[in-house]
């Protein structure tokens, strides 16, 4: 192939793709799901790769078969499917239909582990993790400025959608970088590491956040809630050097809400009831004086 016929991507290409990432779910369906969206994304691109109409319209129909995995890690496989289409236009034609086929392994290689991955990371990690960490500032008194708690959501939001983009824009541009070895990125960001790591700090939080239900009656005695703050800190020490026994998190989590239940209400629960001797049981009849109840029933 001359080297004039040939056509590369630029920047405007792949911003365009990338924007039009954010649309997936646009017309998702039962029957193949996020093809559409993904046939949507790469319509730029196609039409700088291929300049007949016959070519792009069968790119074009390639990209409708089934697929689905997680719209946000889905850039990661969709900057991948750019980077060998673009290598496809490049190849001689008796080469081009082999670089289709591996177009299509790799969509149907990666959608599941990508799927699983990112359903873990956001849906079961970072978005449980943000709602925990905006009910705890609320209970925490943090932003408690005279109504001015439309913050804590607007700090979720924050939050959550800086892990959000950051991963899609990095999934992206790692997937046109490296196009079907980005199977190796995907490991190289140690994405169960954070997970389980996320995940304890969770349950970490969570304890927090039960003592906060009760703050309000330790804030009168300081030394109380150092005393329990102190109690804490230990208990998560000491759960930290138990993660690398590899207790499963379900018992961490069952160990924290105990541990943090009791935290929260020692020593309340085991304080006698202050009773006054020289207070009545009842109140003194209207009319009556207080001599009068108390001697009630003597000669």
């Amino acid at each position: 192939m001359a080297e004039e016929s040939l056509v590369y991507l630029n920047r405007k290409d792949l911003i365009s793709a990338f924007v039009r990432s954010f649309f997936l779910q646009t017309v998702w369906n039962f029957e193949r799901y996020l093809s559409y969206g993904v046939a949507f994304a790469l319509l730029p691109v196609l039409k700088k790769v291929y300049s007949s109409t016959e070519e792009r319209s069968q790119a074009l129909s390639r990209h409708l078969e089934y697929f689905n995995t997680h719209p946000y890690m889905a850039s990661f496989v969709l900057g991948a499917i750019i980077r060998m289409e673009e290598e496809k236009q490049q190849l001689p034609k008796a080469r081009q239909k082999q670089k289709e086929e591996e177009i299509s392994a790799l969509k149907v290689g990666m959608m599941g582990p990508v799927a699983a991955m990112g359903d873990n990371l956001f849906w079961a990690t970072v978005r449980p993790y943000c709602g925990l960490l905006a009910v705890t500032l609320v209970l925490s008194s943090a932003f408690q400025v005279k109504g001015q708690y439309w913050v804590i959501p607007l700090l979720f939001l924050i939050v959550y959608n800086v892990a959000h983009l950051g991963i899609r824009l990095t999934g992206f541009i790692q997937g046109y970088r490296k196009g079907d070895q980005v199977v190796l990125t995907l490991r190289k960001y140690g994405f169960q590491e954070s997970i389980r790591g996320l995940k304890y700090a969770s349950v970490i939080l969570l304890g927090v956040l039960i003592v906060f239900v009760n703050l309000s009656e330790l804030e009168k005695e300081m030394g109380l809630f150092i005393l329990k703050l102190t109690f804490f800190t230990a208990i998560v020490g000491l759960f930290t050097f138990a993660l690398h026994r590899k207790i499963s998190p379900s018992q961490l989590f069952y160990a924290v809400v105990l541990f943090a239940l009791m935290l929260a209400f020692w020593p309340d629960l085991s304080a006698p009831p202050q009773m006054s001797h020289f207070a009545p049981s009842k109140p003194a009849l209207a009319g009556f004086p207080m001599e009068m109840k108390l001697t009630k029933g003597k000669p």
